[in-house]
C-alpha cells in the first residue's frame, strides 16, 4: 500500500509519479467522467510502482474552511456531491486491479488538535451530512476504509462500536476491511469493528491477539470476520489475479509517468478551473496588451500540498510562464509578488491589465 489520495508518494523517487489534480480540485468539475479518468490514471501508476493499495481517495466534507486537509477531499461540502463522485473515483482506481481507501472515517474535518478532538455529531446529521460521500464508496465496491485519529462523541474513531461495526459495516453494509490511520489505534479494537493496524503492532500483534482470545474479550468469529475482509477486497478488486512479480518492491524504483498521463493530469486541472464571473466579458483578454501579474505566479506558486497528500511533480509550468507565452506578440508581461504592496499597486495602475494570484 501507498500514499495517497491524489497520485503516488514517492519520496524515495521524485518526479517518477504524475502530480495529479487534488481531489477538491476534481470536485470543482463536478464531472463524473472526468473523476472516473482522473482514477483510473492514479490506480494505472500504482499498479505499475507495484502497490496494491491506495491510500485514497479522501472523501470528508469540508466543514471547517482552514482544515489543513481540504484540499485532499473530493467531497467538497456538498454530501451528495461527493456521494456522486466516491463513485467514479473508487471504480477508476480498483479497474487497475488496486484497492482504493475510503477516508478518513468519519469526521476527520480538522488537522487542529485532531489527536485529542471529539466531533459531537448525532446520529441523523452522520446519516445525511457526513455518511453520504462513504456510502457512494461502499455502492462502488471500494475494498477499505481508513479511520481517523478523531474521537467521535467521546469515543476514539479506531475503536467506536457505533460508528465503525454499526453504522459503517452493519447499517451502510461495507464488505471490506477497516484499517486504522497512523498511530490512530488505541485498544485491540477488532470488537468494536476495526480490522487492520497500521503501521506498527502496537494492539494488534499475535501475543495481544491471543490473549484477548484467551480470556474471552475477543472472538475467533471476529478475528475471522477481518481476515475475510482483507481477503475479500483482495480478490473482489483482482490482485490476486496477477503475478507475484506484479507486487515486487522493486517496481517502486520505476519511473511511472507518460506523456499521456501528463495530458490527462493537465486536462483534469482544466477542466476543474472554473470561471465563476466574466462581467463585462473582459475575458479573454486581447493579445498584445500591457499585463501585471501579482502574487505568488512564479516558482512560489502553490500546486500541491504536503503530508500524505503530496507527489513531487516531474515538471511544473509556472503560472508567470505560461501567462508570457499566451500574452501574444507585442505583449509586456511585469510582475511582482505581491510583497510590496505599494508597488503592485502602482504595477496595477500602469497595466492595462492585471492578472492576480491569490492563495
Amino acid at each position: 500500500m501507498n500514499d495517497g489520495p491524489q497520485g503516488f508518494r514517492d519520496d524515495q523517487h521524485p518526479a517518477t509519479t504524475i502530480a495529479w489534480p487534488s481531489g477538491l480540485t476534481m470536485a470543482a468539475s463536478w464531472d463524473e467522467d472526468a473523476v472516473l479518468e482522473w482514477g483510473k490514471g492514479m490506480g494505472k501508476e500504482f499498479y505499475a510502482k507495484g502497490s496494491n493499495v491506495q491510500l485514497g481517495p479522501g472523501l470528508c466534507l469540508a466543514r471547517i474552511p482552514r482544515n489543513g486537509r481540504n484540499f485532499e477531499y473530493l467531497s467538497g461540502e456538498d454530501p451528495y456531491l461527493g456521494y456522486r463522485l466516491a463513485q467514479p473515483a473508487i471504480r477508476g482506481i480498483q479497474s487497475q486491479k488496486v484497492v482504493a481507501n475510503a477516508k478518513h472515517w468519519v469526521m476527520n474535518n480538522q488537522e487542529t488538535a485532531r489527536d485529542s478532538v471529539s466531533e459531537e455529531v448525532d446520529e441523523r446529521t452522520r446519516y445525511e451530512m457526513y455518511y453520504p460521500p462513504f456510502e457512494g464508496a461502499i455502492e462502488a465496491g471500494v475494498g477499505s476504509f481508513m479511520c481517523s485519529y478523531n474521537k467521535i462523541n467521546g469515543i476514539w474513531s479506531c475503536e467506536n462500536p457505533e460508528t465503525l461495526k454499526h453504522d459503517l459495516k452493519e447499517v451502510l453494509g461495507f464488505k471490506g476491511y477497516v484499517m486504522s490511520d497512523w498511530g490512530a489505534t488505541h485498544s485491540t479494537s477488532i470488537m468494536a469493528g476495526l480490522d487492520n493496524e497500521q503501521a506498527s503492532a502496537d494492539w494488534m500483534d499475535d501475543e495481544l491477539i491471543s490473549a484477548e482470545l484467551a480470556a474471552g474479550v475477543t472472538t475467533q468469529a471476529a478475528v475471522d470476520d477481518s481476515v475475510t475482509r482483507i481477503l475479500w477486497s483482495m480478490f473482489s478488486v483482482g490482485v490476486m489475479d496477477e503475478p507475484v512479480s506484479t507486487w515486487d518492491f522493486i517496481n517502486l524504483t520505476k519511473n511511472v509517468t507518460s506523456d499521456v498521463a501528463s495530458d490527462s493530469a493537465r486536462h483534469l486541472s482544466a477542466i476543474s478551473t472554473v470561471l465563476l464571473k466574466n462581467d463585462g466579458a473582459i475575458l479573454p483578454l486581447p493579445k498584445g496588451k500591457r499585463l501585471a501579474v501579482i502574487g505568488k505566479a512564479d516558482n512560489k506558486a502553490i500546486v500541491h500540498a504536503g503530508g500524505s497528500g503530496s507527489v513531487v511533480p516531474s515538471f511544473v509550468p509556472w503560472p508567470l510562464d505560461g501567462v508570457r507565452g499566451a500574452a501574444g506578440q507585442g505583449a509586456k508581461v511585469e510582475f511582482n509578488d505581491g510583497s510590496d504592496t505599494e508597488a503592485a499597486a502602482k504595477l496595477a495602475q500602469a497595466a492595462d491589465y492585471t492578472i492576480v494570484f491569490i492563495g
